[in-house]
């Protein structure tokens, strides 16, 4: 379970992560098994944009660093909840999901292809992310920090193989960004 309350950080806090932390206690001696998504990448069609540069291909800005994340397509975590449905004996477990991972600069590369538009990814550190003063920013800043520096752990329990044990063939991004009606700024 996540408590980032005392992140090594100091005073992280990712609301959406603590509550469903705390809303274990409710679910204590229930049959109940616990699935942790991971970053959707519809969420490219409401929390992150693809903003227009002056040469006409689009940036998206995230502090996600260099190396991978756990992404996940919705209807991918509808077949793996499924999936678990089907498997009573995973009463008691904490599963991930995830469709795949890759790093953001992998993810625009999908979303270039998807478009046929060039789209790159620009890093930012999380802090400045969090400056950015929309709602939510700085939530986001710390979840994605969270993400980077416990990423060998957020990646082992979204294991790619067991994900597709539960749910099938996991979905494909860049026929998943084709049907998207994504946000562009």
């Amino acid at each position: 379970a996540k408590v980032l309350l005392n992140h090594p950080t100091g005073g992280m806090k990712v609301p959406h992560f603590d509550a469903k932390n705390r809303s274990h206690a409710f679910f204590k001696g229930l049959p109940v098994t616990f699935l942790y998504t991971s970053c959707f990448v519809e969420n490219f069609t409401s929390f992150f944009s693809l903003n227009q540069q002056a040469d006409g291909s689009y940036q998206f800005t995230l502090p996600l660093g260099d190396g991978p994340i756990a992404w996940t397509i919705l209807e991918d975590v509808g077949k793996m909840t499924a999936g678990i449905f089907e498997r009573p004996g995973m009463i008691g477990e904490t599963v991930g999901s995830a469709s795949l991972h890759c790093s953001a600069a992998q993810l625009a590369a999908h979303i270039s292809k998807a478009t046929n538009k060039t789209v790159t990814y620009q890093c930012v550190p999380w802090k400045t992310f969090a400056a950015f003063g929309f709602p939510g920013a700085d939530e986001l800043a710390q979840m994605f920090k969270f993400f980077t520096d416990n990423q060998a752990e957020f990646l082992a329990i979204r294991d790619l193989k067991r994900c597709q044990e539960l749910g099938g063939p996991l979905g494909d991004p860049v026929t998943t960004f084709k049907a998207l009606s994504l946000k562009y700024a």
